[in-house]
């Protein structure tokens, strides 16, 4: 068991998950903020990495968080969030 626990600290998913614990401090950060904030996958890592100068650093990309205020007006602020019941999305298993 301890041989595959030291293979797993440094696999990749180990520090994706490390990495989404930080995401999420982040974004409970900014909530208390009132910073807006929202987490982003689907951006070419190896870009970012490289636009930011990640790898001389010895780091990597995983995530995004832009983090910012919504401009005057912003027409979204005012609709109605659409919300499903929660029977629809939430599966009890007793």
């Amino acid at each position: 068991a301890y041989d595959r626990h030291e293979r797993l600290v440094g696999s990749e998913m180990c520090i994706r998950d490390r990495a989404y614990i930080g995401l999420g401090a982040s974004l409970i950060a900014a909530a208390f903020e009132e910073v807006d904030a929202t987490p982003m996958e689907g951006f070419e890592p190896a870009a970012v990495d490289e636009i930011l100068g990640l790898a001389a650093r010895g780091l990597r990309s995983v995530a995004i968080v832009p983090l910012g205020y919504r401009a005057e007006g912003d027409w979204l602020v005012g609709l109605k969030k659409v919300r499903r019941p929660r029977e629809q999305f939430v599966t009890e298993v007793k």
